[in-house]
C-alpha cells in the first residue's frame, strides 16, 4: 500500500495550540509528529512506500516522496494523492498529527481493509483510512464528523467499512489538553491490534 500523510504548512499548524506554544513550539510539533509518523510507515510491513502531501515540501526528510499540496485544504489534498497513480493498488491514508502511530497499528488498520477501514479521531475527525482501491468511493477529511461522514459515503457506495478500535491512531494532537496528555504519558501504547 502507499501512505499517504498529510501535513499542514507550518504557518497554519495546530492553531489551536495558540496560547500554550510559540511558533516555534508549534513547528517543532509538527516536525516531531510528522517524523514520528513516517517512522510507523516505514515499519509497517504494508506500506510499500510513503507520500507526504504539503504545501511545504522541505517537511519531507530527504528520500521522502512529495506531493505539493494545492492549498485548497486537507480534503482536496487527499483527494489528489488518492488519484495518484501510486495508490491504485491501495492506500492508507494517516494523519501527520498521530504521534503514538505505530508500524503494528497502521498494519492491524490495512489487514482490516477488506474493502475499507478506518480509525475515527477522538473528537469525531477522521484520523486513518485504509482502501484496497482508491477509486472505492470518495472519503471525507477536516471535518469534525468526518469519520460518520465516511461510513455514510462507503454505504451508499455499497460498502460496509471495518470501523477499527485502535487507540493508537484515535489520538491526535490538536488541543492544548491532547498535549498535556501526550507528555503526561496518559496514553498506553498498546492497542487494540498488539
Amino acid at each position: 500500500m502507499l501512505a499517504i500523510v498529510p501535513v499542514k504548512s507550518l504557518n497554519g499548524a495546530k492553531t489551536r495550540l495558540v496560547p500554550i506554544l510559540s511558533p516555534d513550539e508549534r513547528a517543532e510539533l509538527v516536525r516531531g509528529m510528522l517524523a514520528s509518523v513516517l517512522t510507523a510507515c516505514a515499519e509497517s510491513e504494508s506500506v510499500m512506500s510513503t507520500l507526504v502531501v504539503t504545501p511545504e515540501p522541505e517537511l519531507a526528510p530527504v528520500g521522502i516522496e512529495v506531493l505539493l499540496d494545492s492549498g485548497d485544504g486537507h480534503a482536496a489534498a487527499v483527494a489528489s494523492a488518492l488519484a495518484d497513480r501510486r495508490a491504485a493498488n491501495g492506500a492508507l491514508v494517516v494523519m501527520a498529527d498521530c504521534p503514538l502511530a505505530t508500524g503494528g497499528s497502521l498494519d492491524c488498520l490495512a489487514r482490516a481493509a477488506a474493502p475499507v477501514a478506518l480509525v475515527p479521531a477522538l473528537d469525531g475527525g477522521l484520523n486513518a483510512l485504509a482502501l484496497s482501491s482508491p477509486s472505492l468511493f470518495e472519503p471525507v477529511f477536516g471535518v469534525p464528523d468526518a469519520a460518520l461522514r465516511t461510513v455514510e459515503r462507503a454505504r451508499l457506495a455499497g460498502i460496509e467499512p471495518a470501523v477499527v478500535d485502535e487507540p493508537l491512531l484515535a489520538f491526535d494532537v490538536d488541543r492544548p489538553s491532547d498535549l498535556k496528555r501526550l507528555h503526561r504519558g496518559i496514553l498506553s501504547r498498546a492497542g487494540a491490534c498488539a
